[in-house]
């Protein structure tokens, strides 16, 4: 699997750090992979002439 790292500002650093309960890395995942698949579905629209 590969490593993707980002940087954000201090002050959220706080504030995820507030939420130990949640699988950063597992959600920012699955968000990716939801990204991923509206930008296809775009794409799709976009070449079909649909958009």
């Amino acid at each position: 699997m590969a490593t993707f790292t980002i940087s954000i500002p201090e002050y959220l650093k706080k504030k995820i750090d507030e939420c130990p309960e949640i699988n950063w890395a597992e959600y920012l995942k699955k968000r990716f992979e939801l990204r991923i698949k509206e930008l296809n579905k775009f794409e799709e629209l976009k070449n079909s002439g649909k958009l």
